[in-house]
């Protein structure tokens, strides 16, 4: 009789041990979705991997740009890690701050090159696409890594910015602030 009492407790502690190691196991995630205005490298760690992503993520364009010039070039890595079979999905867009640019003036590319041949890239633009004038947020597009890819694996990108005028007229007293935001897409 205190041979089955003795099981059952086990049983029970066993059990109660299982629960508690898969709630703990369930709940551990951290995430920080946005990179501030530095150079820092930031990462973005979930429940299948982590993505480190590594660029200047700030653009401020001067306020006396030439006709048809570059007012901005960034490149972004992207470096994903994943533990288990399932992707880790991230998103990329451009945050306007601030832009006293006409509709129109201000266009953008973005070029990507899959280094490790592992999930997609952002889809490249086959021409500029243009900037709406004031504040806004434009997605430049999702990328994903397919699992696993323990040692990690790598997107690259070039965002440019180009101020375009036909009549050749130079850009003055313009602004143009914005942020490259990499983070996990919302569900």
């Amino acid at each position: 009789m205190n041979s089955g009492k003795g099981n059952i407790i086990l049983l029970t502690v066993i059990a109660v041990a299982t629960l508690l190691v898969s709630v703990v196991g369930a709940t551990f995630a951290y995430f920080n979705a946005t990179i501030p205005n530095s150079k820092s490298p930031k990462t973005i760690e979930v429940t299948s991997g982590t993505i480190f992503t590594d660029c200047n993520s700030s653009i401020v364009g001067g306020n006396n740009i030439a006709a048809n010039a570059v007012l901005a070039s960034r490149n972004i890595n992207v470096t994903g890690y994943v533990t288990g079979s399932t992707n880790l999905n991230y998103d990329a867009k451009l945050v306007v701050n601030d832009n006293s640019y006409a509709e129109g003036e201000l266009v953008y590319t973005i070029t990507s090159k899959n280094v490790n041949s592992n999930g997609s890239t952002i889809v490249a633009t086959s021409e500029p696409v243009a900037i709406p004038a004031g504040k806004t947020t434009i997605n430049l597009g999702s990328g994903l890594f397919a699992g696993p890819a323990v040692k990690g694996a790598k997107h690259t990108y070039t965002l440019n910015i180009q101020y375009v005028n036909s009549e050749g007229n130079p850009a003055v007293d313009k602004t143009f602030n914005a942020t490259i935001v990499v983070d996990q897409p919302s569900k």
